[in-house]
């Protein structure tokens, strides 16, 4: 059970990683949903409470453990709901488990918050030119269902688990357990083997023009031409509608006001910063000596990023200068708020005094955007109103050509009234449909009943009318002959197929030959010391051929083929080969140490669990 918790968590997430499974949207179930798969009332697992916050984070996980597995195709709404519940249960346990260990240990504390914060600044996604903007990151948290405090207090406690997980797993490893490792992997074997190939008996059967006849008159229904439809069509975009528009005479006056007035506010200040712990010192009177001491040092004109190198106390920020990146109101303690507002470049603070440290603010950048005149900004004020009205105007005319179609105006009127160009299509089935405009709407055209209708994809509005239906008809013999003779062709081969396999199951590796040489496409072929990832046959055969006892005869499965293999000899690696790998095989040992290590870490966190979690299908 603690596997997924040793994916997410041991491999150590990155901030990107956790953002992607932390604040997506519910994409398959929907936030309103929960009250219909989900009881209300969530329960707990060891004492930590189960909140709707939490179900959201362990369904992204669970559909983000899916796809890993089926693919980025995978629908999770394909589940029943039960299954959705048992498999979103499950991860909630996996988190709160190990979470209510964290917090029996006090892992989750002002320093660890204050490390997620740094972490969060310096992420490149909400960065723009540059710099951390506060604004984008609110605008995605904020949109994805969480406030700021809500992701951080999030962030934190991954981060937390994390490192609770990293601590109790071990790296060390002994010689002896390497050296199994070794006989292990270096394992080969000796087989014999016939390979019962589906395409070679394809070769060998044949099927008569009568059974092909035979055949298409019992199941003409499955021999059936293609929908065939005729189309007209024409495509209005907002590039036909700019004519149309008006721009207000004070339009450009008040957009440059506006603008200047987002300049004017868009100053940031890049901060660093010289620290004293107090925890470092027997009294906080102590702690504030050495602050004031560093104060008298800046104002006697000493170097602020000397000192810092010197004497902060900050481990994470003092090899970069004390750099604790753009300042933001959120992400900063309230102390700092005023103090770094009221300086200006190159200038440092005095003494700032939070709970547990002191610190000396120095602002080290100060970007604002360039002001650019109203003539530099007029061409951008015209292009944003012209695409936001052109696409106003396409808005408009789609739900008047609707309401046109509903009162039964043609589609010849109805182009003509916008002196539209139409183009029109013979009939095409549609397999052989390849008219990229219309690749949106191809489903829509050959599922649609109605005669005329609309469709508008964001700046681009498709009006089209089905001229003509051509139903499904059953195709000539002719035309039929090659899908007839395949089929037959097929049955017969897998008939064949089951015969010899019938037969194989006698099959003794004595008479390995013997079998062979009844057929003439069957030879036996030998493969020596044949190791563990080997390609010379498929994956899945070298895999059961190690799990076999030796002397034994294994008829194993492959996609439409099939294999006869003799387990001839099993070989292990001598003592000096053993010995020659041990280093070379160090660390993969560990990977798979790590493993027993977890297995271990599961029983001891399981055994115990105090389950109330509440969350099933209504």
């Amino acid at each position: 059970m603690l596997d997924g918790v040793r994916n997410n968590l041991l491999s150590g997430w990155p901030l990107v990683i956790i953002i992607s499974v932390c604040a997506l949207p519910f994409v398959f179930l929907g936030t309103g949903s929960l009250g219909t798969v989900f009881g209300q009332n969530y329960g707990s697992i060891n004492g930590e409470i189960v909140e709707e916050i939490d179900i959201q984070v362990a369904q992204n996980r669970v559909i983000q453990n899916y796809k890993e597995i089926f693919g980025e195709d995978f629908d999770f709404g394909v589940l029943s709901p039960e299954q959705q519940a048992q498999a979103i249960s499950d991860e909630i346990i996996r988190q709160k488990v190990v979470l209510s260990e964290v917090n029996s240990l006090g892992l989750i504390n002002k320093e660890q918050i204050k490390n997620s914060k740094k972490e969060i600044l310096r992420n490149q996604d909400f960065y723009i030119d540059g710099k951390f903007d506060e604004g984008r990151f609110e605008a995605y948290v904020n949109a994805n269902g969480f406030t700021k405090e809500q992701f951080i207090e999030m962030f934190s406690r991954i981060e937390s688990t994390n490192d609770y997980i990293q601590s109790i797993s071990s790296n060390f490893v002994t010689d002896e357990e390497i050296k199994d490792f070794i006989k292990l992997i270096e394992k080969t074997i000796d087989i014999n083997f016939i390979k019962i190939s589906f395409d070679e008996l394809l070769n060998q059967v044949s099927s008569t023009l009568e059974e092909q006849n035979e055949y298409y008159l019992n199941n003409k229904e499955s021999f059936m031409s293609d929908e065939m439809r005729a189309f007209s069509y024409f495509i209005l975009s907002t590039e036909n509608f700019i004519e149309n528009i008006n721009i207000p005479a004070d339009y450009f006056k008040e957009a440059y006001e506006a603008y200047s007035k987002e300049v004017l506010n868009s100053e940031q200040k890049r901060i660093a910063h010289i620290m004293i712990d107090k925890t470092n010192y027997e009294n906080e009177a102590e702690a504030m000596n050495a602050a004031k001491s560093i104060e008298d040092k800046l104002l006697a004109g000493e170097d602020f990023f000397e000192l810092v190198s010197q004497l902060s106390e900050d481990p994470l920020t003092k090899d970069s200068n004390g750099d604790l990146d753009y300042f933001s109101d959120d992400l900063f303690p309230t102390e700092f708020s005023e103090i770094v507002n009221e300086l200006s470049l190159n200038e440092f603070s005095a003494v700032v005094e939070l709970e547990s440290s002191l610190h000396i603010l120095k602002v080290t950048e100060v970007y604002k955007d360039e002001l650019l005149s109203f003539e530099e900004k007029k061409p951008s004020f015209e292009k944003e109103i012209i695409e936001a009205e052109s696409l106003a105007i396409l808005n408009e005319e789609y739900f008047k050509i609707l309401d046109l179609i509903d009162s039964n105006i043609s589609f010849a009127d109805i182009s003509n009234s916008y002196n539209a160009d139409v183009i029109s299509l013979a009939s095409v089935s549609y397999n052989n449909f390849s008219v990229d405009k219309l690749d949106v709407i191809k489903d829509e055209l050959f599922q649609a009943n109605n005669t005329n209708n609309v469709f508008l994809d964001n700046d681009i509005m498709i009006v089209y009318s089905i001229d003509e239906v051509k139903e499904p008809s059953v195709l000539p013999f002719a035309e039929s002959q090659e899908s007839i003779n395949e089929i037959l062709n097929n049955q017969k081969a897998i008939e064949l197929r089951e015969n010899i396999l019938l037969e194989a199951e006698s099959v003794t590796k004595e008479n390995l030959e013997s079998f062979a040489s009844k057929y003439k496409t069957f030879t036996v072929e030998s493969f020596v010391n044949l190791r563990s990832n080997a390609s010379i046959l498929q994956r899945l055969v070298v895999n059961k051929l190690f799990e076999s006892e030796i002397d034994s005869i294994n008829l194993i499965a492959s996609s439409e083929d099939y294999y006869l293999v003799s387990l001839e000899g099993i070989n292990l690696p001598s003592d000096e080969v053993v010995l020659s790998l041990v280093d070379e095989y160090k660390d993969l040992t560990k990977d798979q140490l790590d493993n027993k290590l977890f297995d271990m870490i599961n029983d001891e966190l399981y055994t115990n669990i105090r389950n109330d979690l509440r969350i099933g299908v209504n």
